[in-house]
């Protein structure tokens, strides 16, 4: 039987799979979806493939893993971001911005992975983590008045992607940030009866 680095043998599967998981969405942000390997993330991991494969038993499953492993931690930042900005909705989608866009440069934006990567059989998986995403939006955008907050919520991801991408792509992150809190502000301000 394999040595064991926790005190419970259930500790050790548990941080093992983190070990995999977080070897997985390091690979991911670097390199994409064809980067990631069971044998890179073995090797990655200092771990043999066979361990992997004993946590995720495919590619795709592993993809996904990794992906949900990423788009949590994003939940994560963007709520606690949110809980710690000022009052008011304009402060709060500010926060929703920086913290997208800071998370864009550091390589990773959930709206950066291209769906036709992701297999049919695992896209309902990321549906679910992409409604989390939208749900301080959808908040915000119903503070501010607009008149269908889904819709609202959606288009200011779909300005956020844009975004991102631009700011994968070598923009200068300040400027693009700025840029996209003017526009937003424009939309989202005063036209719908809140106080820039």
């Amino acid at each position: 039987m394999p040595k064991i680095e926790a005190s419970t043998v259930a500790e050790h599967r548990a941080m093992r799979e983190e070990q995999v998981l977080q070897s997985a969405a390091n690979l991911l942000v670097e390199g994409g979806p064809q980067a990631l390997t069971p044998a890179a993330v073995a090797k990655r991991a200092n771990i043999s493939r066979t361990a992997v494969y004993h946590y995720y038993p495919s590619s795709a499953d592993l993809l996904i893993g990794a992906l949900e492993h990423l788009m949590a931690e994003t939940v994560h930042d963007l709520e606690a971001a949110i809980a710690d900005a000022d009052e008011g909705p304009m402060a709060q989608i500010e926060a929703y911005v920086r913290t997208s866009l800071a998370s864009a440069a550091t390589g990773y934006c959930a709206g950066l992975i291209d769906a036709s990567a992701i297999p049919e059989s695992h896209r309902g998986q990321l549906r679910v983590w992409h409604e989390r995403l939208l749900d301080p939006l959808r908040r915000i955008a119903h503070d501010c008045k607009a008149p269908d907050a889904t819709l609202a919520a959606q288009l200011v991801q779909g300005m956020i992607d844009a975004a991102a991408r631009a700011v994968v792509d070598g923009a200068d992150l300040a400027e693009v940030t700025e840029t996209t809190l003017v526009l937003l502000r424009a939309a989202l301000g005063r036209p719908h009866g809140i106080p820039a």
